[in-house]
């Protein structure tokens, strides 16, 4: 074996391990440049690193953000007759919590994407987003493994964006377009209007019957979770409901929404007048779609998730666990026949 200049051989020198251990692991140089400041090849650095894990010297430790949990993955999908379901383990709390499940959204939502490339027939060629801050979070850390030839359509109408600039509509879309290099189909119209006239009309317009066609056309669909709980962004929070059209929304026992699309508890979908002056999804093009993944987590989004899942609505939940678990003990109480 090769000795050092000191005379000892090189896999037993703890100083020399020690020195290149530091130089590779903690200033970041690479192998090539240690071999250099060494005086020693490439190959003899690989197997100095070597030495040094099984002398104890280095003790590497993967700190994964995003474990996640096989049996309540089971649970939900067994419960509500998912696809799939993704629940983030040690959750954190706060804006961190939010941060790290959409995290775990984007990586499988990327997974999903560029594994429908490989399989014949089943490519995700299209696909729609909705808006709200968990898909903001999503889109954040978003790294796609490589640019496709997507189409993005947004599904809902612009809010009001000098409040909600960065989680908008539009915003939303151009981002999720932007980093796979896609073509993005725009709805250039409020998510709001007057009334069922003016939408009407709206619907008439050429770039806006371009983008309600793609709509039917979608290979998945990523939505967010509304719901009513005053600590839940959602349709409620932005003040765009008139007060009667709330007090109706509540004694139809509405708990969330999708897309601007209302469901009780129990998974009842509920029709309103404000249904008639949205521009959105059409409920029918979210049911057609093969794959509809749903991003929502917090204690405040508990009873709108099992509404969401029982109205058929979602095919994927991705959340977190202590959601996961609320979620999965309100469907106990409150089962359904």
């Amino acid at each position: 074996m090769r000795r050092n200049a000191f005379g000892a051989q090189e896999s037993d020198d703890v100083s020399l391990l020690t020195q290149v251990a530091s130089l590779y692991y903690e200033e970041n140089y690479t192998q090539e440049q240690i071999a250099r400041i060494i005086g020693t090849s490439r190959s003899g650095i690989s197997r100095l690193l070597t030495r040094s894990r099984e002398l104890g010297l280095v003790d590497i430790h993967v700190h994964h953000p995003l474990r996640t949990s096989a049996i309540l993955r089971e649970e939900l999908i067994q419960q509500f007759g998912l696809q799939d379901a993704q629940v983030l383990l040690n959750a954190a709390t706060g804006g961190l919590a939010h941060s790290h499940t959409g995290a775990l959204a984007a990586y499988y939502l990327d997974r999903r994407i560029q594994e429908s490339q490989i399989q014949e027939g089943q490519q995700i060629g299209t696909i729609g987003i909705s808006c709200g801050p968990m898909l903001l979070e999503t889109l954040k850390a978003l790294r796609p493994k490589r640019r496709l030839p997507l189409n993005i359509v947004q599904l809902m109408g612009s809010i009001d964006r000098s409040s909600y600039l960065d989680i908008d509509g539009p915003e939303i879309a151009r981002l999720l377009a932007e980093a796979y290099g896609a073509h993005c189909y725009y709805v250039h119209a409020p998510f709001f209007v007057t009334d069922g006239i003016v939408r009407n009309g709206l619907l008439q317009d050429l770039g806006l019957r371009r983008s309600f066609q793609m709509m039917g056309q979608m290979d998945m669909a990523v939505v967010a979770i509304g719901g009513t709980h005053p600590a839940a962004p959602g349709l409620f929070s932005t003040g765009y409901l008139k007060s009667e059209e709330s007090q109706e929304l509540c004694w139809q026992g509405v708990i969330g929404d999708i897309c601007g699309h209302f469901f009780t508890l129990d998974g009842k979908l509920c029709e309103t007048d404000a249904s008639e002056r949205m521009i959105t999804v059409p409920l029918e093009a979210l049911y057609k779609t093969p794959l509809v993944v749903g991003v929502a987590d917090g204690a405040a989004k508990v009873q709108a998730i099992v509404g969401a899942l029982r109205a058929g609505l979602v095919q994927v939940l991705i959340t977190d666990e202590p959601c996961a678990r609320a979620v999965l003990s309100l469907a106990a109480e409150t089962s359904v026949a």
